[in-house]
């Protein structure tokens, strides 16, 4: 099953991933698509990232988590829609999203 989100409407995400980052010296090679989202992170939307489709493959660890904001707060009011993933996902950033949370996902692929 994928999970699936648009505009602020959440479905039970039940797959998902995004690859762990190393933190040694030695170089590393990317796996992250390019114009798609790395590793662990809180990424702004238009800065860092821009709006539109995401898939990840999967999991890293336990389940992939992942939260589309309205604001870098901090608080439980600032989530949009979240998700915890066991296998694939597929999230939809809007324009007017603040942020965009991911933790233990593989590198999310722009799709849309």
């Amino acid at each position: 099953m994928t999970a699936t989100t648009t505009g602020t409407d959440t479905q039970a995400a039940t797959q998902a991933g995004v690859t762990s980052q190393s933190t040694t010296d030695e170089p590393q090679q990317s796996t992250v698509p390019k114009g798609g989202i790395p590793g662990d992170g809180t990424f702004l939307v238009g800065k860092d990232i821009q709006a539109g489709t995401y898939r990840s493959e999967g999991k890293n660890k336990a389940s992939c988590y992942w939260a589309r904001l309205s604001d870098t707060s901090g608080e439980a009011s600032a989530i949009i829609a979240n998700g915890n993933a066991m296998g694939p996902a597929i999230v939809r950033i809007a324009a007017g999203d603040k942020a965009f949370q991911t933790t233990d996902c593989k590198p999310w692929k722009k799709i849309g």
